[in-house]
C-alpha cells in the first residue's frame, strides 16, 4: 500500500464580498500518496487554481479566507501553521509550475539568478555559493535548457524555453509534492508535448509527486494515476485513470467531457458541447449544482445535494442516480 503524503479534507474556501461570502470550494476530498499524480480536471471557473494555489498557503489574504477542512502534508496540518512555516515548506517540500510563465518569472533578473533564489532561500544541503551554481547548471540541463543561458533574461526565451525555466525553479530544490496549474496552457502543440515528457521524466527520476490541474483528459490519460472531476467548487468523481477513462459508471458531467472529446474514428460535422455554462459561484444553484445542464436531471437533483457514492475501492460518484430508490425518494 502507497504511502499518503497529501490528504485535503472536507476544504471549502470562500471570497469576502459586499453580500453573501462567495464559495470557490466546497467540502473538496482528496489525497495523493508518495510517488502519484493527481489529476484535477474541470471547466474554466470550477475552481481548480484556487485550490491549487491553497495547497501552497497563496491565497489573497485580503479576500480569501478557509472556513472549514484541513491540508495535511505527511502529518502536518498546512493551515495551522504561520507565515513563517509555511514559507519553509513552500518552494522546499512542495512546488508549484504556474499557468503563465512570462508572468511568473521576474523581467529584471537573469533566469539563473530566479533558479538560484529558492536555492539560496531554503539550501537544506548547506551548499556553497559554487555548488549552488552547479546544481544551477545541472536543473537548467535537465529541462532541457543549455547551461551558458543562465546569464539571459526572460524575454530572451520563447515561451516554451520560460516554461522550462519555471519547471527548473520548481525543481531545483528537490521537493516533494509539485502543483501544476495548467503548465502547457500558453504552448503550442509540439512544444506541450515536449514540456510534459520533461515533467513527466523528472517526476519519475526525483520520484516527486505531482498534482496536474487542467482541462485536458488527453494530458490525463498521458500523466495522471488518478483523477478528480471538478465542478462549480465540488468534486463530483474520483477514481483512477482506468475508472474515469473505460469505466461503466460516471457523473453526468464526466460524461459529457467525455463526449466532448473529437473522435478520430467517427465521421462527424460537429462536436457534442456541453449545454449551458457552469453557475458563477455567487450565484449556484440549489440541490445539484451541475442539475440546470444535466439530461438526468430528476426533482430530488433540484433541491438535495447528493452524497457520494462508491462504485468500488477509490472511485465515487457524487449523483442521485447512483442513490439507493429509498434515498432517492426522499
Amino acid at each position: 500500500m502507497k504511502q499518503e503524503l497529501l490528504k485535503v479534507t472536507d476544504l471549502h474556501i470562500s471570497f469576502k464580498a459586499k453580500g453573501e461570502p462567495v464559495r470557490a470550494v466546497t467540502g473538496v476530498t482528496f489525497s495523493v500518496s508518495k510517488g502519484e499524480t493527481l489529476g484535477i480536471v474541470g471547466e474554466s471557473g470550477a475552481g481548480k487554481s484556487v485550490l491549487g494555489l491553497s495547497l501552497m498557503g497563496l491565497l489573497p489574504e485580503n479576500t480569501a479566507y478557509i472556513p472549514g477542512g484541513s491540508i495535511e502534508f505527511d502529518g502536518t496540518d498546512l493551515l495551522k501553521l504561520n507565515k513563517k512555516q509555511i514559507r519553509a515548506f513552500r518552494g522546499d517540500r512542495i512546488s508549484m509550475i504556474f499557468q503563465d510563465p512570462m508572468t511568473s518569472l521576474n523581467p529584471v533578473m537573469t533566469v539563473g539568478d530566479q533558479i538560484i533564489e529558492a536555492l539560496r532561500y531554503h539550501n537544506k544541503e548547506h551548499l556553497s555559493k559554487r555548488e549552488m551554481e552547479q546544481r544551477v547548471d545541472e536543473v537548467m540541463e535537465l529541462v532541457g535548457i543549455p547551461a551558458h543561458r543562465k546569464k539571459e533574461y526572460p524575454h530572451q526565451f520563447s515561451g516554451g524555453m520560460r516554461q522550462r525555466v519555471v519547471i527548473a525553479i520548481a525543481l531545483v530544490c528537490n521537493p516533494e509534492l509539485l502543483i501544476a496549474d495548467e503548465p502547457t496552457t500558453a504552448l503550442d502543440v509540439t512544444i506541450q508535448a515536449q514540456v510534459l515528457a520533461i515533467i513527466r521524466q523528472l517526476q519519475k527520476q526525483l520520484g516527486t509527486s505531482m498534482v496536474l490541474i487542467t482541462h485536458d483528459l488527453g494530458i490525463v490519460a498521458k500523466m495522471c494515476d488518478r483523477v478528480a472531476i471538478m465542478y462549480a467548487g465540488e468534486m463530483v468523481e474520483q477514481g483512477t485513470i482506468e475508472d474515469i477513462l473505460t469505466g461503466d459508471f460516471h457523473h453526468p458531467y464526466t460524461l459529457g467531457l467525455l463526449g466532448s472529446i473529437p473522435n478520430l474514428e467517427e465521421d462527424t460535422d460537429r462536436l457534442k458541447p456541453i449545454p449551458g455554462l457552469m453557475p458563477p459561484p455567487n450565484a449556484l444553484p440549489e440541490g445539484c449544482r451541475f442539475h440546470p445542464r444535466c439530461a438526468h436531471c430528476m426533482e430530488i437533483c433540484k433541491h438535495k445535494a447528493p452524497e457520494q457514492h462508491y462504485e468500488h475501492d477509490g472511485h465515487y460518484v457524487a449523483c442521485h442516480l447512483f442513490a439507493k430508490e429509498g434515498q432517492r425518494d426522499e
